[in-house]
């Protein structure tokens, strides 16, 4: 899978086998030789930089609009091309916000924000969109380090202030699509993106979404459509039988070779927001200090020590790692350099 677009590279392609759909898992195809081509005839050669990672030089190839591009891959004696694939005109998008809703799950109702798109005017001619929103929040750990136990009565004062704040950014991994090819006027109002809960840490300080528009290929279009429908229909009581999804890739020797995966041209656009803690309630999980486990230190001859102790109303508290140190909860402690504050 992978995308060429009118944004500056490196464009990175990722190459797999695939697996069962009963024991899915990633196993990445090493050692291919892939070249990016246009019509007129321009070319790169791409460099593995992880296993069944690909990517081109950053200053290489570069999309551009109105060229098309195709992509050729040489892999244990086998030949696989995709078809050429037009790079569409960017559209811009106007606006991207969010809106207080509430959502019934079988675990009763939640609060939280549901994130939509608007576009900008568009001309007339059909177009389709696919969507990669990639959400990045700031989040705090639920407990402060004030000390550090070494027994015998020894404390040493500390400070979690640098563990204390993370950043945790990650694609939303669903399908978003659209087409104006039915619609009397060419606009996109209130598309509906994803949904953030206040079930979860992602509000509780402030929360960015970056949305990438892609302008895409009918053909593609029709991929991402029959994604989406196995993805709906897998969720279904009365699902279908998983099936297999052609992409535009074909073995040039052998066209009973299932490729399975995409290779797409598309003008792209992009917007970021930020958005505050809103006023609403959360119910995530929070980690609580235990007082009668700091006491039991003073009983208990297992080695355990060093201990992390916090300060509590009710008095010192032994605290897990994962409840002083943001990075446990899968973030970083860096900030990004994009970041608001």
């Amino acid at each position: 899978d992978g995308t060429i677009t009118n944004e500056p590279g490196p464009y990175i392609i990722r190459l797999s086998k695939s697996s069962t759909v009963y024991n899915p898992e990633y196993i990445p195809v090493s050692g291919a030789k892939m070249v990016i081509s246009d019509d007129f005839n321009t070319e790169e050669t791409l460099v593995e930089i992880e296993p069944g990672v690909y990517s081109t030089d950053p200053s290489g190839i570069r999309g551009e609009v109105g060229k098309k591009y195709r992509i050729t891959i040489n892999t244990n004696g086998k030949t696989y091309q995709s078809n050429y694939e037009e790079l569409e005109e960017p559209v811009q998008i106007d606006s991207v916000y969010a809106k207080i809703e509430y959502l019934e799950t079988a675990g009763g109702s939640s609060e939280g924000l549901q994130f939509y798109l608007n576009c900008k005017p568009m001309d007339y001619k059909k177009r389709y969109f696919f969507w990669i929103p990639i959400e990045t929040y700031k989040y705090k750990a639920d407990v402060s380090l004030d000390f550090i136990y070494y027994g015998l009565y020894e404390f040493e004062g500390a400070s979690s202030d640098s563990i204390n704040e993370c950043w945790l950014t990650q694609r939303i991994f669903k399908t978003f699509i659209y087409s104006t090819k039915d619609l009397s006027k060419p606009e996109i109002s209130k598309f509906p993106l994803h949904y953030v809960s206040t079930t979860t840490k992602k509000l509780s300080e402030k929360y960015s979404l970056l949305v990438y528009q892609y302008s895409i290929s009918e053909e593609a279009y029709k991929y991402w459509s029959e994604i989406e429908k196995q993805n709906i229909e897998s969720g279904s009581l009365y699902t279908s039988q998983p099936y297999q999804i052609r992409g535009n890739l074909v073995n040039i020797n052998d066209q009973n070779d299932v490729i399975l995966g995409y290779f797409m041209a598309a003008g792209t656009s992009k917007k970021r927001i930020f958005v505050d803690r809103p006023q609403l309630n959360f119910s995530y999980p929070v980690c609580k200090p235990n007082v009668e486990a700091f006491l039991a230190m003073f009983s208990d001859p297992k080695p355990f020590f060093p201990a992390l102790v916090t300060i509590t109303n009710e008095g010192l508290a032994k605290a897990a790692q994962e409840c002083i140190d943001c990075r446990y909860q899968g973030g970083t402690n860096i900030k990004p350099d994009f970041w608001e504050d």
